[in-house]
């Protein structure tokens, strides 16, 4: 599998919040750090497949807050472009995107959950 870097990822958010407005900036290193180090261990230590750890970017990226602005914004690109560079795709609508990282970021949905949607979304 490929993943993204925080290189990588700090270079998606600019280009997001230039597109859509906001405040731009990393506001916590350690856990965009942290966010990235999640998804690359449940790839080696839990065998996990490209829908796990796509979910995983998006659950944990959400919940890291390590952007000033936009974190879930950054958390859906960072899914799909991953999704995307190991060549698969979703097969959901922007509007079930939006409802599934608006309910990771309010706390509605378990990583478990957004695991078994992704899996479901895989195509």
């Amino acid at each position: 599998m490929i993943f993204l870097n925080k290189r990588e990822l700090i270079k998606i958010h600019k280009l997001l919040i230039n597109s859509f407005g906001g405040t731009q900036g990393l506001l916590d290193n350690a856990s965009l750090e942290s966010a990235i180090t999640a998804v690359i261990n449940r790839a080696y230590y839990a065998n996990a497949n490209i829908a796990v750890c796509a979910a995983a970017y998006a659950y944990h990226i959400t919940q890291a807050h390590a952007f000033i602005d936009g974190n879930k914004r950054i958390a859906a690109a960072a899914s799909e472009i991953f999704i995307e560079i190991n060549g698969k795709s979703l097969n959901a609508t922007n509007d079930d995107i939006y409802k599934l990282f608006m309910s990771i970021a309010s706390g509605k949905k378990s990583r478990n959950e957004v695991e078994k949607i992704f899996s479901e979304w895989l195509i």
